[in-house]
């Protein structure tokens, strides 16, 4: 009796027929709309981290957590000391 089915088994081979290619699809349209949001998030956050984006209403403002500007009175550095 190999070639005998019971109906649960008949059933079930049809409903994934039918309904497997439309989970399958839908799952792939939501792993895009998840990687699409991931580099949005990420994206955002890089802005967030770098100061990008940031519009001119806050330019004049300074940024409690950058360092200070050095004055223009202070010579620069010479690295060439340093570098053998």
């Amino acid at each position: 009796m190999v070639g005998a089915q019971s109906g649960f088994e008949v059933a079930f081979q049809e409903f994934v027929f039918y309904a497997g290619p439309a989970i399958q699809l839908t799952y792939w349209l939501v792993m895009i709309v998840a990687a699409l949001w991931a580099v949005t998030l990420f994206k955002r956050w890089v802005d967030f981290q770098t100061g990008a984006g940031r519009g001119a209403e806050t330019a004049d403002t300074p940024d409690p957590v950058a360092p200070a500007a050095t004055p223009a009175s202070e010579k620069p550095v010479s690295v060439e000391e340093f570098v053998e």
